[in-house]
């Protein structure tokens, strides 16, 4: 009887260990379900996680001297959301849905302020917008509502002074306003196909 157990333990922990060596071998993990990932560095230090939390799945990622995320990637509101910041924690791209439920791509400054967005407007159309320091338009670049390009400059306070673009019987055709937005020159082709050159006073 006692060697027929001795015989019986041997079996099993040869077992065991044939199944922990298969084991060992293999490589790949075929299903691994968490709610959270937590990444560090050599000290220990997160740097980086990826989880879920509130119906918003996320990846974020930092290097060892920020404290904030540089790197973002969110589903919030059911968007999907891409979000680099510099150093100081301020979003200097971000790239994502816009309340139309077209693409954009937006740039900031240093402080987190709007420089540059390019995107697709309510009507399908893309568009390129530049501001200045203090948030205001200064160029605009895209198609307009007749499915045209158009260009479009603005002073220092907002107010439209060049456009350069197609008109509604799909000739060329240059404005120029004065500093309250007023038309000054105008540079056209008449419906006859006939070139057109206007100015006029203050």
């Amino acid at each position: 009887m006692k060697q027929y157990f001795t015989g019986f333990i041997t079996a099993v922990v040869f077992t065991s260990s044939l199944f922990l060596f298969i084991g060992a071998k293999k490589r790949t993990i075929d299903t691994l379900t968490v709610q959270k990932i937590s990444i560090v560095d050599n000290l220990g230090n997160q740097i980086g996680e990826i989880g879920s939390k509130r119906n918003d799945s996320y990846l974020w990622l930092k290097s060892q001297k920020s404290r904030k995320p540089e790197i973002a990637l969110s589903t919030k509101n059911n968007n999907g959301a891409i979000i680099i910041s510099n150093s100081s924690g301020k979003g200097v791209v971000n790239i994502g849905p816009n309340k139309n439920m077209g693409g954009r791509i937006s740039l900031h400054k240093n402080n987190g302020s709007k420089v540059l967005e390019l995107e697709s407007d309510n009507k399908g159309n893309g568009r390129l917008i530049c501001y200045n320091h203090r948030q205001k338009e200064t160029l605009f670049a895209g198609t307009s509502e007749i499915n045209s390009g158009q260009i479009k400059t603005y002073n220092a306070l907002g107010v439209e002074t060049v456009f350069l673009g197609t008109d509604n019987n799909d000739a060329g055709l240059v404005g120029v306003n004065n500093n309250s937005g007023r038309l000054r020159a105008f540079i056209g082709i008449d419906e006859i196909g006939n070139g057109l050159l206007e100015t006029t006073e203050k």
